[in-house]
Order: structure tokens, then sequence, then C-alpha cells
């Protein structure tokens, strides 16, 4: 297959070099010119114009530069008709996110966003636990995560950092939708919403760094979020609680546990946490590859980016950053 990749920051460069070991492909690269490193790597041709893709043969694109351009790139690729890889968030406003749904609907084009945590071991094994019924009815869950944003790239300035930068989709609510994405993959549509941002200048970005979020899903479920860019070290993890026990999965730890009031299980899924992100990171570049032929549905489509930015931007409204 033929991939066209708008974007070459370390998200893009991630996708292309996992793409490179899936099979004979070809590369091509769309780039702003806002990035630091403007080194075109090998066997990447650069392409100029997104008006003029039909002369590409490109058969599938992947949007992974910052967040303010995920949608007005989407559009000029979606024109064209080539099945789209959207990094999450799919927007930071979605601005213009009814004129993307209304080209892909017509042209019925195939859109992945990249909610890569859905793909995790972790993750998948927590759902299949729940949906077995393992610890009862799903009562309420917690998820964390948090991590020193100063620590990203210490060779750059990370409050100039899309992430962190607020007219760039920046913040810890936008930045780490994955939670708030995976939580309603587990447990459904968030109906009711509460939040309170926390930190409060640790870091010194003009963006939320810091938040705790309250939600309640159509299931009844009731979940917790924690979310900041200033916790040392690297925190992730999520609880489960039920009626007959507690699933309990720590990203640094290759392993999901499932507790009751009688023993501890332990599931081994790995031996090594970053060994199980990379193969998040594989699996879902593979479903993409099948989602882009047309052969599966994809685990997170368009409506579902739609969604889960909605729900952010009901969050933000709460601490008055939006």
């Amino acid at each position: 297959m033929k991939f066209l990749i708008c974007g070459l920051g370390s998200i893009g460069m991630r996708h292309l070099n996992v793409l490179k070991k899936t099979g004979d492909h070809e590369f091509a690269a769309f780039r702003s010119g806002m990035g630091t490193n403007r080194n075109t790597p090998e066997g990447v041709t650069e392409i100029s114009n997104l008006d003029d893709l039909d002369k590409h043969n490109i058969e599938a694109a992947l949007i992974t530069n910052p967040t303010y351009l995920h949608i007005d790139t989407s559009i000029k690729i979606a024109r064209h008709g080539i099945p789209m890889f959207i990094e999450k968030p799919l927007d930071m406003n979605l601005t213009n996110s009814d004129e993307l749904y209304e080209i892909v609907n017509k042209k019925k084009i195939p859109v992945l966003i990249g909610y890569n945590m859905i793909h995790h071991p972790g993750i998948k094994t927590l759902r299949k636990l729940t949906d077995d019924g393992r610890i009862g009815k799903v009562i309420s869950a917690r998820a964390q995560f948090g991590t020193f944003m100063p620590g990203w790239h210490p060779e750059e300035d990370y409050k100039l950092s899309y992430a962190a930068v607020k007219s760039m989709g920046g913040g810890v609510v936008l930045t780490s939708i994955h939670e708030q994405n995976y939580l309603t993959h587990l447990f459904g549509e968030v109906m009711e919403v509460m939040a309170m941002e926390t930190g409060n200048g640790v870091t010194g970005i003009d963006s939320e760094e810091g938040i705790e979020i309250l939600l309640k899903h159509k299931s009844g479920i009731v979940s917790n979020i924690h979310l900041n860019f200033y916790q040392k070290p690297y925190y992730r993890n999520c609880q489960i609680i039920g009626t007959e026990g507690t699933l309990y999965w720590d990203f640094m730890k290759p392993e999901v546990r499932i507790m009751t009031d009688k023993n501890t299980e332990v599931l081994k899924l790995g031996d090594d946490p970053i060994e199980l992100l990379n193969k998040s990171y594989n699996d879902q570049m593979m479903h993409f590859i099948k989602v882009a032929k047309g052969e599966t549905q994809p685990a997170a489509g368009l409506k579902e980016g739609m969604e889960d930015v909605r729900t952010a931007l009901r969050i933000l409204k709460l601490i008055n950053r939006n």
C-alpha cells in the first residue's frame, strides 16, 4: 500500500516505523514546516500540495499533525476519497467537523481514530473480564494518568509544544483523552459530567495541567478520571469495581489482577510494559490496514471521535478552559 503521513513529529514517526515493519509499503509525507525536525526519512517522498493527491496514488492517509490542524487536513484528504487514520483527539473544538462527517458518509470513506490504548492488552483484558462477568456487575471505575511534561523532550522547550498550548489544542484533557475514550469504550456513552481543575501553575503552561473528572455512563456506571502533566514518576492505571470483586491494571506492570475477598488472581500479559505498549501501536496499524482495505469496521470511528471531543469540551467548559 502507499501511505501518506501528514505530520512527521514523534507520533507520526512512530506510526511510520511501525508501518515499515508490516509489509512492503510506499510512503509519502505532507509537512507543515512547523516542527523542529525537518529531515525527511529515507524512502519517504514529500508532497507539497494536498490538492494534487490524485496523481500520487495514495491508498491510505495518516493525520498526525498538531490537533488544531486535524479537521482541515482530513477534509482535504477526504475530498479524494482516501481512507484515513486520524490521531487522537479528532479536533480541539469540532469546527468544520460536520463538513468532514458529511464528506466521509457520502463517499463511504473508512476512518479510524488513533486510540492505541483500546488495542493495549491490558485494556482488552479488562474489557473481556468485565464482559465475562468475572467481578459480577460493574458499579464504578477509576482511571489515572500522570506524567511530567517538562521531561518529555528535555532538548526542547516543552511550553512551546502543541500539547502545552491552548490555541493549538493542548492541555491535559484533550492530549490525554485516552482514559476518557477507553472508559466510554468499556461502559458506554457519557450522560453526565463533573470536573475540577488541579495543579494551577506547577508546569507554567497556558492550558490546564491537571484535572479530576466524574463521568456517568448510559449504563449507569460512574467513572472517575485523574489526569495531570506534573507527576513523577509516570503513572497510569485503571481499577474497576464490581459486586463480586475488583480488577486492577497498572501500565508499568504487564498484568491484570482479579481480586476478591478470597484471593487474587494475576493474569500475566507479557514480560515488559514497553513491549505491550509497542504491541498496542503495532496492532492498531494492522487494524488500520484492514479498515483501509474495507476488511473490517474501525474499532473507533469518526462518530466516536466526535462524541469524545464533545465530552471533552463539556469538561473544559466546567473549568472555564474553552
